[in-house]
């Protein structure tokens, strides 16, 4: 059974992690506002490294295997083989771990009509054996409950290392059936850094990527400087006021009973 991502529509509907196949720098930076869509309100500021698709694969895995492991935490192996990479020795290993580092590294503040959110993206530490164990930061869980989008991580992994083709994966699945959006905004939101002339082929290669490895991706046009995008159904979770509650106290508690192991963890004895 494939291996589900929770995805909450500020990530996937923003360039916090950007369609860009540069490095992110070491140094940290004040916050900065991300573009993010406006047609659905979201505002997302991020402090920290820039943060590119690979590390939004990361983020995905990480916090896919962390919550399906009773003690949160996550082999590096198991997270290489969700990632689609072929190698699992040492060198792979270290870059996930640095990816895992960078994301540690930042902090974003998430506000939409549902959500509000300021915390770190990740807190880990390294265990013996190739492991690591994560940590939820407080308002985390409540992030991943409600408004995301839920995706098999094998389709993005089929994408490969093609970070416009991984961004359009994410943002098509949080859209209804039918959707229109200008090229030029498209390319703002996705943190692309191509001009307006080099980004509408590059944008049509990565369509027919998406539309290759998932599913729910039918079909699209192109005209008159707008991309309108076919799907069908994919699994979007809102919460109604009611299991809104119950989640977030359910979340509470997940936080403190995290908050306490992580205080055991860390005792001398």
């Amino acid at each position: 059974m494939s291996l589900i991502a929770r995805i909450p529509f500020a990530f996937a509907r923003s360039s916090l992690f950007a369609a860009s196949a540069q490095p992110a720098p070491s140094s940290l930076a004040d916050w900065r506002n991300t573009t993010s869509a406006q047609d659905y309100p979201i505002s997302v500021r991020q402090a920290g490294p820039r943060l590119t698709q690979a590390h939004a694969s990361a983020w995905q895995v990480a916090t896919a295997l962390a919550h399906k492991s009773p003690r949160d935490e996550v082999r590096l192996i198991d997270g290489l083989r969700a990632l689609g990479v072929s190698s699992i020795q040492t060198h792979a290993k270290r870059r996930l771990l640095g990816l895992l580092d960078h994301l540690a590294a930042s902090s974003v503040e998430v506000r939409t009509r549902r959500q509000t959110y300021t915390g770190p993206l990740l807190l880990y530490r390294k265990l013996p054996r190739g492991r690591v164990s994560l940590t939820w930061p407080p308002g985390l869980h409540e992030l991943l409950d409600d408004e995301a989008v839920w995706l098999p991580l094998d389709g993005r992994a089929a994408l490969g290392a093609y970070p416009l083709a991984t961004w359009l994966h994410d943002y098509i699945a949080t859209h209804r059936r039918v959707y229109e959006i200008e090229l030029s905004t498209l390319r703002d939101l996705c943190g692309s850094t191509l001009t307006a002339h080099h980004f509408k082929p590059r944008l049509v290669a990565a369509l027919d990527r998406v539309k290759a490895a998932a599913p729910f991706f039918e079909r699209y046009d192109i005209a008159h400087g707008v991309l309108t995008l076919h799907k069908h159904p994919t699994r979007v979770v809102l919460l109604d006021p009611g299991a809104k509650a119950s989640k977030s106290a359910q979340s509470r508690h997940l936080d403190a009973v995290q908050r306490a192991a992580s205080s055991r963890a860390r005792v001398a004895l």
